[in-house]
């Protein structure tokens, strides 16, 4: 099978949204590899003993996304922004739950690494992370969005300025900002 133009894909994506079980299925295997290698960036320098692997991750986000829902998808790369947000979400509801059931005992870690990061190559709470990137939406709601894309979903600064129509050079005076300011927040909130 040739691999889909842009209209085709997004036209896949709506009718698998609608509950078209052969675009569902058509899709899989279109989209399979680069969601793994998305989970797989999280799952970075992680043990062999965590107890959520890569592939259960792209499932479960998977089934997340395809399914009935209302998002609007724009582009494939607007479909892998929001596939690294559902993983984001999966990831930091399954620590809070495990951090839950230890009752204060030693928390999950995962790094953060693979692209020019605010904090490239640390160790931290992904739940504090996630509470940062939360706080910098309420503070600016674009420069989260751009941390979102860029950070967690991989996409380059021109697939960001397409996705939320906006020029290369806002996008990055944007991510350059918004990168100094999790620095600052990750930095003050580093287990001593």
């Amino acid at each position: 099978m040739t691999e889909p133009t842009q209209s085709e894909f997004t036209q896949m994506l709506a009718r698998a949204r609608s509950g078209d079980d052969s675009a569902v299925h058509a899709l899989l295997p279109l989209i399979y590899g680069e969601m793994r290698a998305l989970a797989g960036g999280f799952f970075r320098d992680q043990g062999p003993a965590h107890t959520l692997q890569p592939t259960a991750l792209v499932h479960e986000a998977f089934l997340k996304l395809v399914g009935p829902s209302e998002v609007e998808w724009q582009s494939r790369a607007h479909f892998f922004a929001v596939a690294a947000k559902a993983m984001r979400q999966i990831l930091t509801d399954h620590a809070r739950r495990r951090r839950a059931q230890k009752r204060g005992g030693e928390h999950d870690r995962i790094t953060l690494s693979g692209l020019s990061t605010p904090v490239a190559s640390s160790a931290f709470e992904l739940v504090a992370f996630e509470e940062a990137i939360d706080r910098l939406s309420k503070l600016d709601e674009r420069q989260g969005r751009i941390v979102e894309l860029r950070f967690l979903g991989g996409l380059t600064v021109e697939e960001v300025g397409e996705v939320m129509e906006l020029s290369v050079s806002t996008v990055e005076r944007e991510w350059r900002m918004a990168r100094a300011w999790l620095r600052r927040e990750l930095s003050e909130e580093a287990p001593r």
